[in-house]
């Protein structure tokens, strides 16, 4: 695993797809040319949490919610590849730094920036801790799913948590 993003609880990346031999160039509208690179990686001018679509699909999907996350891309933090998942979206993974146990987030966006969902967990570090992560979508209320935020393409999608 390689360290690169330091949070003060930022997202980071996730990949985990296979690549065309020329990757398509990353622009504010095309974010696939991300898979297999690392979100503090630069393509086409940007960290992946820094390209401006991202960064509206985010605080889109947020609102007007009060979490203490803040979604970045800084070297020093645990993160992994960005990677490919259900029908073309990409996985961004991250952890706070020295403590990805107990705070990580996912975003899971379209190539196009559409769709967001942004993950965030905050444990409680515990044995006995039973994680759940908090959802959001645009115009949704936020949800929580079992277990901590997904880091690869076979953690997505988590599963809901059922009460009733």
């Amino acid at each position: 695993m390689r360290t690169g993003i330091r949070a003060g609880f930022a997202l980071v990346g996730l990949a985990v797809s296979a690549q065309a031999a020329t990757p398509p160039k990353a622009t504010a509208g095309n974010l696939s040319a991300y898979v297999g690179k690392y979100p503090y990686d630069v393509v086409g001018g940007y960290r992946f949490f820094d390209n401006p679509k991202v960064k509206a699909a985010v605080a889109k999907a947020i609102g007007k919610a009060r979490i203490q996350t803040t979604i970045r891309a800084e070297e020093g933090a645990v993160n992994v590849p960005i990677v490919r998942v259900g029908k073309g979206r990409i996985l961004a993974w991250g952890g706070a730094k020295r403590a990805e146990d107990v705070h990580n987030w996912a975003v899971v966006i379209s190539p196009d920036g559409s769709k967001p969902e942004v993950c965030v967990y905050e444990g409680l570090g515990a044995e006995n801790d039973t994680p759940s992560s908090r959802w959001f979508e645009p115009g949704e209320p936020s949800i929580f799913k079992l277990g901590t935020c997904p880091s690869s393409a076979e953690d997505y999608p988590p599963h809901a948590i059922a009460v009733g």
